[in-house]
C-alpha cells in the first residue's frame, strides 16, 4: 500500500523534503500531494532522482482564509484527479486544519485511514483566531487513527485547552510524540566542554534577531547574570541578522557575528560557547536548540513552547519564562553546575533525536496504523 503525505507547507521548509526523502530510501512507498497558494512556490524542493512522486496543484485560493471549507472541497477531488486512490493505504495531514481538513474529507469519501499532525500554527493562530473551526478540529481529531505532536508541549496545550474532558483520555492514547530529526552532520568531531568558574563564560544566540525570538531579553538575562556576585565574565555572541540589531549593537553584552551559512559554520559558533540561550516566543520544535546540544552546550528555551518537554527539567537545560531576564540568569548558573556532566548529557541526549531514528520512528507509525487497519 501506498502512503499519501498531504503538505501545504511542503515547499517552505526543507524538513519535509528530508524526512519523505529518508523514508523512501528506509523503503516507504509515498507521494506528496501540495495544495499551494503562491505561483512563486510551485515545484519548490523536489527530491533529487526523484526518490518519491510531488504533486503541486495551485488549488488555494486568497478567499480561502475567510472562508475554510472551500479549500477542501477543491483540494479534496483534485487529490484523486492527481493520484487516484485505489492503491493509497494511509495519508499522513502535516497540519491539522489546512491538511487535516482535505484527509478527513477523503476519509469520509473514501474509507482510507489518516494521521495527523498539530503544529505550531494550528494552535497559535487557527485555534486562537478562529474559534467557529474548533469544533471541526474536533471531528478531524476524533477520526484521525494517531495525532502526531513535535513536542509535549504543544500535546498538553491542545489536550488542556481545547479537547473536552471526556476525550481527553482517548486523544491522550492515539497521541505520539515525534520531532523533527537532526542530521548526523552535526556530530562530526563533537566532544563535552569544559569550563571553570575561573574562565570567561561565552553565551551564544541563533536565530533571526527579530522580536518574536525576543533577543534583547535574552542580552538582558546575560547582563543580569554579569550583575550576580561571581568572578567570571559574561559575554553573548550573536549569530543572526534581522531588524533588532541596531539596538543590539548598543548592547553593552552583546558581540553580533552576523548570519553563518552552512553546518561547519554553526558548528564553529558554538564551539567557541558554553551555553546556548534562545527565549523565543514562537518554536514550533526548536530544532536550534538540538543543533546547540550536539556540540555540547546546555540550553536554556523558553517554557510552554516547542522544545519544552522534550527532555526532563536539568538533563539538557532549564525552561525559562518568556519576560523574565533575572529568571534566565538564575537558569544559567543553574546549567553551569556539573557542567561536564551536563555537555557530555546533551550530545548524548541530541543523538536520540539523529534522523535515522526519527524515521524508524515513524515508519514504524505507519506500519503499526496500517497493521491496525488490517486486523
Amino acid at each position: 500500500m501506498t502512503l499519501l503525505h498531504i503538505c501545504c507547507n511542503y515547499s517552505t521548509t526543507d524538513v519535509f523534503v528530508r524526512l519523505f526523502s529518508e523514508l523512501a530510501q528506509a523503503g516507504v512507498d509515498q507521494r506528496v500531494y501540495v495544495p499551494e497558494k503562491r505561483a512563486s512556490r510551485m515545484g519548490r524542493n523536489l527530491p533529487q532522482d526523484g526518490l518519491y512522486p510531488v504533486q503541486y496543484s495551485r488549488i488555494v485560493r486568497p478567499w480561502d482564509t475567510l472562508f475554510y471549507y472551500t479549500k477542501a472541497r477543491r483540494a479534496a477531488p483534485d487529490v484523486v484527479r492527481s493520484f487516484g486512490l485505489a492503491d493509497t493505504g494511509l495519508i499522513h495531514a502535516h497540519t491539522l486544519f489546512t491538511d487535516g481538513g482535505i484527509a478527513y474529507r477523503l476519509h469520509k469519501r473514501y474509507g482510507i485511514p489518516f494521521v495527523v499532525s498539530v503544529r505550531f500554527t494550528d494552535l497559535e493562530y487557527f485555534y486562537r483566531y478562529m474559534p467557529h473551526l474548533r469544533g471541526h478540529a474536533l471531528r478531524i481529531l476524533k477520526a484521525a487513527r494517531r495525532v502526531v505532536f513535535l513536542s509535549p508541549a504543544y500535546r498538553q496545550r491542545l489536550l488542556e485547552r481545547y479537547v473536552p474532558a471526556s476525550l481527553r483520555d482517548e486523544f491522550q492514547a492515539k497521541s505520539v510524540v515525534i520531532p523533527n530529526g537532526i542530521d548526523p552532520e552535526w556530530f562530526q568531531g563533537a566532544a563535552p566542554r569544559s569550563w571553570e568558574p575561573d574562565q570567561p563564560l561565552v553565551i551564544a544566540f541563533a536565530g533571526s534577531l527579530e522580536k518574536r525570538k525576543q533577543p534583547l531579553l535574552a542580552a538582558d538575562g546575560v547582563l543580569a547574570l554579569q550583575e550576580m556576585p561571581h568572578d567570571f565574565v559574561v559575554s553573548l555572541r550573536m549569530a543572526g541578522s534581522g531588524p533588532l540589531e541596531g539596538a543590539l549593537r548598543a548592547h553593552p553584552m552583546v558581540t553580533l557575528v552576523g548570519r553563518l551559512q552552512g553546518v561547519q559554520a554553526m558548528c564553529d559558533f558554538y564551539d567557541g560557547c558554553h551555553l546556548f540561550l534562545l527565549p523565543s516566543k514562537a518554536e514550533t520544535f526548536g530544532m536550534v536548540y538540538v543543533e546547540a546540544m550536539s556540540r555540547g552546550l546546555p540550553v536554556l528555551y523558553t517554557r510552554g513552547q516547542g522544545f519544552d518537554g522534550q527532555f526532563a527539567e536539568g538533563e539538557a537545560g532549564f525552561a525559562v519564562e518568556p519576560n523574565d531576564p533575572a529568571g534566565i540568569a538564575r537558569a544559567a548558573l543553574d546549567a553551569l553546575y556539573q557542567y561536564g556532566e551536563r555537555s557530555a548529557r546533551c550530545i548524548e541526549l541530541a543523538a536520540t533525536l539523529q534522523s535515522d531514528k526519527i524515521v524508524s520512528r515513524m515508519a514504524a507509525l505507519y506500519h503499526t496504523v496500517q497493521e491496525e487497519v488490517r486486523a
